[in-house]
């Protein structure tokens, strides 16, 4: 009785789940999503790359809260499948989530931040701030923040939720972005160091990708090199050093090799050994940009 008890239970599961996923399927279809412009996420993106714990206290939080409000889709690591990474998986697609990236991306949080001001404006509270305040008041501050998203949880991660669409449409774009400049990138490696001598390294959330920073592998003159493929706006060359302006999550990596990549054309290849992170931006020595490919 109890056996057949449970599989009722797990029937009733998996169906509340699957039309639960196809819910979010077509509210998204059928959205009115609003992203922030780009110099609020601008804003963001100088804020994490200057102020590193803001960043780590946002990602840790949203990580707990995405484990909390999608409980039928999170999985600990390895329990979804062989070397799949912890995450939420099968939720607006199969397989893993690109709301696994919420957790980091600087135009999610834009979003967060201004409707949970809106919430706190409608009711006479102070907003949530980051300008003009220093470092420590900057942690307070994000730390404010999670707790009210915490707080809202079950209202913002609803497929009903102006915010969750907002959300998941800013996610699937930079997702889609992200991976047409890899893809790209990829091509112009294997022109340069042959067609079998260059290997991408997978699907989003991989376990390179997340634990080691993986993106690509190389092979030259029979060695492997490992790489980071990033986007760059521009670079500045100054006293034998050359930072990168306008990449994105900038935070030391263990890959033998960094790759910036500009218009999905523009590539620029320099040695890792003594990359340095200095005001939110990559900075080489001059002599460590090894390649420059089209």
């Amino acid at each position: 009785m109890k056996n057949t008890e449970n599989k009722v239970n797990l029937i009733i599961e998996t169906i509340n789940k699957n039309e639960t996923d196809r819910k979010i399927t077509l509210v998204l279809s059928e959205s009115k999503a609003e992203k922030c412009t780009s110099s609020k996420v601008e804003e963001i993106r100088q804020l994490f790359n200057n102020n590193p714990k803001v960043k780590d206290t946002f990602k840790f939080a949203i990580n707990r809260i995405l484990k909390d409000v999608f409980p039928n889709n999170y999985y600990e690591k390895g329990k979804y499948g062989d070397g799949e990474s912890y995450g939420v998986y099968d939720l607006e697609q199969e397989g893993r989530s690109v709301i696994n990236k919420l957790n980091t991306n600087y135009s999610c949080f834009c979003v967060l931040l201004r409707d949970v001001n809106k919430v706190l404006k409608s009711q006479k509270q102070q907003p949530i701030s980051f300008q003009n305040s220093d470092v420590f008041e900057q942690i307070n501050q994000v730390k404010k923040f999670v707790n009210i998203i915490d707080e809202y949880k079950d209202r913002i991660f609803t497929p009903e939720s102006s915010t969750f669409q907002s959300l998941m449409m800013v996610l699937g774009q930079t997702h889609a972005w992200g991976q047409k400049r890899e893809d790209s990138t990829v091509t112009i490696l294997k022109k340069q160091f042959g067609q079998n001598n260059v290997n991408a390294i997978g699907k989003l959330g991989s376990k390179e990708d997340m634990v080691g920073g993986i993106d690509c592998e190389i092979i030259i003159d029979g060695k492997l090199k490992t790489a980071q493929i990033k986007p760059f706006g521009y670079i500045k060359t100054k006293d034998g050093f050359t930072t990168i302006f306008e990449s994105a999550n900038v935070k030391p990596y263990k890959t033998n090799w960094m790759i910036f990549a500009k218009n999905n054309k523009e590539i620029l290849i320099f040695d890792n050994k003594h990359c340095k992170i200095v005001e939110g931006n990559f900075v080489f020595p001059e002599d460590d940009l090894i390649y420059t490919l089209s």
